[in-house]
This record gives structure tokens, C-alpha cells and sequence, in this order.
């Protein structure tokens, strides 16, 4: 006689073929999933399940009529399957079906309204067609569920920067590299929003120091120079052959110390024509930044040769950068050589400070008058019951 296996038997049996075929999957094996997947069928207790891990295998190996097929009878043996309704609205929206994606997604989250992937999903839908506000809404109820979701963070700043609004955006990418550092797109979103920012504030400061009526300043920060573009109403006129040195007189007074150079541009609004366009070095014809040898001599030999050797060493090399074009240098030598001798100055003051009042101290407390003051010891008193 053979042996009949108990409905308890294949029901386990069917879970061990589902669990072989799950593990399959996460190790890449599609083939072995799909020939373990079917015998869980039979006698599995959700058997939905088992459809939507079918269409899911289908669908990675390209066979996608079989997936819809999987997600559509999990969907009509398990009418509340939200994991069978998220992956086919996925399918139809990559398909370009796009009206049968959201009724999926909805009829998903009218069952179940804070699943935090399918908020996602139907935001990147939203984000695509450039509806910014439906993708935000959609986020912001992915990340309300899911608050480690960086993809949505990532994705709801870029909507909120396509609305102008780059504090949001600023915010958002923030959080998504917070949730997950190697999201180099939002490093990249961030790196550009900031700089965009920085280029917003200096265009600003220049329109601002050169006090022209009527006039817009557009710069922008590249490596160690500037690009700076004028625009001018028409009746309005600019002294071009003053402006580059109202320019350069500004950046230098403001010691932007990573900044060697700048490309002028100048034009009339809302026109293509150029009227003018420059480079200019930004020290050029700067006079040689002071080497102070007077106070490096005195704090090198005099005051504090601790400091006044490096202060003497930076004098000597100050002169040869500046022959050399390289200007940065020389002006931080300059600093260098100030701020050196100046602390020596006030170690060497203190020093002396120091040691003036210890001697006055020391001088205070041997004098004669200082002895004369200090109290006399008297004799022992003799003890009672001595000998006369």
C-alpha cells in the first residue's frame, strides 16, 4: 500500500516549497523560484501569496503578460491584497498605463491608507507629470509611515524645488543623506542648491557695494574665480572701463582669499548683444603686501625668538611669491607674520609682567621694615612647681 500524505503534510509541504523559493529569489535564482513557486500551490493557505511571488519572479525575468496575469488572480482569490494591487499598478505605470496604475494604488490604499510604498510610488507618478503638489501630499504620507524613506526625501525636494521653494529643498535632501549617506544624487542636489544659494547672496552683496540704479548682478562662483554678468535698462549707462575696478576694489576688501580672477560680462536686458565682456587677474597692480622686518628683526633677536623665527621665515618667502604672481600667498604671510609678532609681543609682556612682580614681591618681603614688623617670640612660661 502507499502512503497518503494528510492535508496537515502538503500544507507544510506547500510552505516549505514557498520558503525554497523566497530564498531562491533573494539569492538571484529566478529559474529555481519558478519551479518551486508552483508547487506551493496546490495546498498552500494563501495561495494569493504565492500568485503575487509568481508574478513578482515573472516580472524580473521580462515575462511581464505572465506577472499581470499572477498580480490579477491574487487580486481575484484575495480581494483585499494590497501587495497584489501595489506591484500591478507598479507594472502598468512602467507599461505606461497610467489610469490603471492609480486605480490599483487607490483601491490599495482605501484598504490600507498610511502604506508608505505605494504613497511613494503614486508621488514619483505625480513628480513626473509635474503635479508638485499631489507629489508632495504623496510623500509627505510615505515619509509619515515610513520616516527612513531617503528616496522620498530625495524626491519631494526636487518638487519643491521645481516650485521655488529651496529651503524646503534644502531641508528634504538633507534628511534623505541623514537616511542614507550614499545617495549621491542627493549629495549632488544639496551641493548645487547650496552653492546656488551662496551665488544668490554674493550677487546680491555686489549689487549692493557698487550702488548702481537700475542695475542686475548676476555672479557665480567656479573654482578660484568669478563670472559675473551686468545687465543694464535700456537708458541706463555703466562706465565699463571703471566698472572692473569697482569690482576688483569690492572682492579685495572683502578677502575672498579662494577667488584669483574674474570674467566680466555686461549687456542690456532682455537683449542677446554683448557690450562688454573682460577677464581680469584680481591682483592686478596690487602693491606687495608689508613684510614688517622691523618688528620681525626686533621679535626674532629682542622680544620672543620662539615666534620671530617662523615670523622671519615667512618674511623671507613673502617677496618671492609675490614676484612669482601667486598674491594669496604672500597676503597670508603678511597676516602670518602680523599675528606672530603680535603674540610674541604679549607672551613677552606677560612674561615680563610676571617676573617684575615677583621681584617686587621678593623685594617687599626681605626688607628691613618688613623684618621689623614681624612679630617677636616670647619666652616660655616657666612651669608651676619649680625650684626658686
Amino acid at each position: 500500500m502507499g502512503y497518503a500524505p494528510t492535508p496537515w503534510l502538503r500544507r507544510q509541504l506547500a510552505r516549505y516549497h514557498y520558503r525554497q523559493a523566497l530564498t531562491q529569489v533573494r539569492k538571484g535564482n529566478l529559474n529555481e523560484a519558478l519551479r518551486e513557486l508552483p508547487r506551493a500551490l496546490g495546498h498552500h493557505p494563501c495561495p494569493a501569496d504565492v500568485h503575487v511571488e509568481l508574478g513578482k519572479a515573472h516580472w524580473q525575468s521580462g515575462a511581464t503578460d505572465a506577472a499581470l496575469a499572477h498580480f490579477s488572480q491574487a487580486i481575484a482569490l484575495n480581494p483585499a491584497s494590497i501587495r497584489a494591487y501595489g506591484n500591478r499598478g507598479l507594472l502598468y505605470c512602467q507599461q505606461g498605463q497610467e489610469d490603471l496604475a492609480l486605480a490599483d494604488w487607490q483601491t490599495a490604499l482605501d484598504q490600507q491608507p498610511s502604506h508608505a510604498l505605494i504613497h511613494y510610488n503614486r508621488g514619483l507618478l505625480h513628480l513626473r507629470h509635474q503635479h508638485y503638489a499631489e507629489a508632495i501630499a504623496d510623500f509627505d504620507a510615505a515619509v509619515a509611515t515610513n520616516p527612513n524613506l531617503a528616496e522620498a526625501y530625495l524626491h519631494r525636494g526636487q518638487a519643491h524645488e521645481q516650485l521655488g521653494q529651496p529651503a524646503e529643498a534644502i531641508r528634504d535632501w538633507e534628511l534623505a543623506l541623514c537616511n542614507d549617506l550614499n545617495l549621491d544624487q542627493a549629495r549632488l542636489k544639496l551641493y548645487h542648491a547650496q552653492q546656488a544659494h551662496r551665488d544668490r547672496l554674493l550677487s546680491q552683496r555686489l549689487e549692493a557695494g557698487l550702488g548702481l540704479r537700475q542695475i542686475t548682478v548676476m555672479a557665480r562662483h567656479q573654482d578660484d574665480g568669478l563670472t559675473i554678468q551686468v545687465y543694464r535698462p535700456v537708458g541706463v549707462g555703466i562706465n565699463y572701463f571703471t566698472l572692473p575696478d569697482q569690482l576688483r576694489a569690492l572682492i579685495i576688501s572683502w578677502q575672498m582669499d579662494d577667488v584669483q580672477s574674474f570674467d566680466l560680462t555686461a549687456q542690456v536686458k532682455d537683449q542677446d548683444v554683448v557690450e562688454w565682456r573682460g577677464q581680469y587677474k584680481l591682483f592686478q597692480g596690487q602693491p606687495c603686501p608689508p613684510a614688517r622686518w622691523h618688528q620681525v628683526l626686533l621679535t626674532a633677536f629682542v622680544i620672543f625668538p620662539p615666534l620671530g623665527i617662523p615670523a622671519l621665515a615667512c618674511a623671507m618667502n613673502l617677496r618671492q611669491a609675490y614676484r612669482q604672481g601667486d598674491y594669496l600667498t604672500a597676503l597670508r604671510a603678511s597676516r602670518a607674520i602680523q599675528g606672530l609678532c603680535r603674540a610674541g609681543g604679549i607672551i613677552s609682556l606677560t612674561l615680563v609682567t610676571g617676573l617684575a612682580g615677583y621681584w617686587g614681591y621678593q623685594q617687599l618681603h626681605d626688607s628691613p621694615e618688613a623684618k621689623a614688623l614681624s612679630p617677636v617670640e616670647l619666652p616660655a612660661k616657666p612651669s608651676a612647681g619649680a625650684d626658686d
